[in-house]
């Protein structure tokens, strides 16, 4: 009974763990078709999506199938061999008790003993099963808890947030795996209360110079400083403390639209949510909703314009009142008058702190202290946006292309 058990315990762990990947593949499948139904029903896949959910859906049956078959040979091998051992002991009991070797009573009370041992020994079986079961799942949570973290503190890191200038010493970066650099010869400073305007065509680094800054990356040949010291000498998260980051793929909880922008704040009252929504320009959208304030966005923001999602995002990063806001392209979705104000109310609030912001479109920055035109990787490009209008390169011909399309976009 031991030993197969022990096989039929080997046997389903190795299935139970394969039915568990094939049910995790499913959830992923659901969870995405559910998130992207307007982009499915747009190109007409819904046939083709249902198809693949019903694939998957097989294969993880298919599998579950395979669990119970070796799960069904438990309590038959058990009843089996119980059985059997029955069998073996009246029949040899028997005969002893006929050459007098043992008396009729000692056979009884042997055979009420091995009765007694039947639920234990199925008892048994069931709890390998689960164990088994249980070691399969297991081994997944413990694959991904043994995944080293690629950003550590230095044992003596400093435990305070960082407030001061930033400087760029960066002479070249690689994502990891990658052999040629995404970014070479990286170097400026931006004072503290200075904005900083990225900007340059997809691809030349912009949101990598960004990640850098906010240490999702290391390994890169320079240093970073802020305030002075090198970016590894400040804990991570007092690091990131300091630091409001608007990413361009912009994220939304199932929640309340107070709840996603309290979200960096938890303890914030109703005004400090009203005046961050004010200043990111969503404070009226938000009033025209059907519940305000407290109506429930949905997943990933699903039932908000692409608009108001990054108003809101940015209202997040608002929250936390950062001692450095980062915009990566956060106000694309937004139309000019409304990145205007919003950049007005940036100017007006934020005054004696930094912001950095990337953008394609070039009026996002226009007003910033420095403007540095990233192409692959390398800085081309640097000055006010009055310097750089002054000399001929891209930033001046893109300029100047811009404003002839929104021209032309208002009937010129």
């Amino acid at each position: 009974m031991a030993l197969l058990t022990s096989w039929y315990g080997t046997m389903l762990h190795k299935r139970f763990h394969k039915a568990q990947e094939a049910f995790s593949s499913l959830n992923d499948k659901t969870q995405e078709s559910v998130t992207g139904i307007k982009v499915i029903k747009t190109f007409g896949q819904e046939a083709e999506d249902i198809e693949d959910f019903r694939k998957q859906s097989e294969d993880v049956v298919q599998k579950n199938v395979s669990v119970a078959k070796i799960d069904s040979l438990f309590d038959p091998t058990i009843s089996i061999i119980v059985g059997i051992s029955f069998f073996l002991s009246i029949a040899f009991g028997a005969k002893y008790v006929l050459i007098e070797e043992i008396t009729i009573g000692e056979l009884v009370s042997f055979t009420t003993y091995l009765t007694l041992l039947i639920w234990p020994m199925l008892a048994f079986g069931w709890l390998f099963n689960i164990v088994e079961r249980g070691r399969a799942s297991n081994d997944r949570i413990s694959a991904l808890l043994a995944e080293k973290i690629d950003i550590n503190d230095d044992p003596n890191a400093l435990e305070l947030v960082p407030s001061g200038d930033i400087t760029f010493n960066i002479s070249e970066f690689a994502y990891p795996e990658e052999r040629e650099p995404l970014l070479k010869d990286i170097h400026f400073e931006l004072k503290r209360g200075e904005t900083l305007g990225i900007v340059g065509r997809t691809g030349a680094g912009k949101t990598t110079l960004l990640k850098l800054l906010i240490r999702e990356f290391e390994g890169f040949d320079g240093i970073i400083e802020f305030a002075g010291n090198p970016l590894s000498h400040y804990q991570l998260e007092k690091l990131r403390e300091s630091i409001g980051y608007v990413p361009q793929d912009h994220f939304l909880f199932s929640a309340t639209v107070a709840e996603n922008i309290a979200f960096t704040n938890p303890f914030a009252d109703e005004l400090e949510i009203h005046e961050a929504a004010t200043l990111a320009n969503i404070h009226e959208d938000i009033l025209q909703f059907t519940d305000g304030y407290e109506t429930i966005v949905g997943e990933r923001g699903v039932s908000l314009s692409g608009g108001q999602k990054q108003r809101i995002s940015i209202a997040r990063a608002l929250l936390m009142d950062p001692e450095v806001l980062i915009l990566d392209d956060s106000l694309s979705a937004v139309d000019a008058k409304t990145e205007e104000a919003i950049l007005t109310a940036l100017r007006q609030n934020r005054e004696g702190k930094t912001t950095i912001i990337t953008a394609h479109r070039l009026s996002t920055i226009q007003h910033a202290n420095l403007i540095i035109v990233l192409e692959e990787g390398r800085i081309v490009q640097r000055g006010s946006h009055e310097q750089l209008m002054s000399e001929y390169g891209w930033y001046k011909d893109m300029y100047l292309h811009q404003q002839l399309e929104e021209l032309v976009e208002h009937g010129g």
